[in-house]
């Protein structure tokens, strides 16, 4: 799979385009070849998008009050929704690191339902998340069950992240941006 953006060195890019590289660069490294990957050199090319983009992710990244290990869970299922590539290889990894079994991982990529001794968090999580990509609507009882163990904060967490996770499918897929040289290309795209 090769990326539809064309490549720009720092000197190409716009004084406000700039400033975001820059700004990105403080938080991620930039391959040799001076882009990033991921969304972000997309973003760059609209300034603005990338200063808000990065603000909204650092704080899902960072501040979220239900733990890294949901909130990699809900961005998994966000990215095998989108079927998005550098999504799911980057935060399979992610969700393992931070105690998501194969299991559950597998279950996710594979659409089913996670395995029955799977914790309660994960299953719901997976089941608030799959219900608002899929139905666009959060039924009653998801609504009741997610209020119960997250509160009214936590959810919108979770809302937050798939929303943000969302938008970063989305530029993924429009750019046709690949994966890593070495990682796998589990959701096979026509150039």
């Amino acid at each position: 799979m090769t990326s539809r953006l064309i490549p720009r060195s720092l000197d190409e890019l716009t004084p406000d385009q700039q400033a975001q590289y820059e700004r990105i660069r403080k938080a991620r490294q930039p391959r040799e070849d001076g882009q990033f990957g991921g969304p972000f050199d997309p973003w760059i090319r609209s300034p603005e998008v990338a200063q808000r983009a990065m603000s909204l992710g650092n704080f899902v990244w960072e501040r979220t009050s239900v733990g890294r290990r949901i909130v990699e869970l809900a961005i998994i299922v966000t990215g095998r929704h989108w079927r998005s590539n550098v999504e799911w290889v980057a935060h399979a990894r992610m969700a393992k690191a931070e105690g998501v079994s194969d299991e559950v991982i597998a279950a996710v990529f594979e659409q089913r339902e996670p395995p029955e001794q799977s914790p309660e968090d994960e299953k719901l999580t997976i089941a608030v998340c799959r219900a608002l990509h899929e139905t666009r609507e959060l039924p009653l009882p998801l609504y009741e069950q997610a209020i119960a163990l997250w509160g009214e904060p936590g959810l919108m967490d979770i809302i937050q992240t798939i929303g943000f996770y969302s938008f970063v499918s989305m530029t993924l897929n429009a750019f046709n941006i690949p994966t890593a040289e070495g990682d796998p290309t589990p959701f096979p795209k026509e150039d």
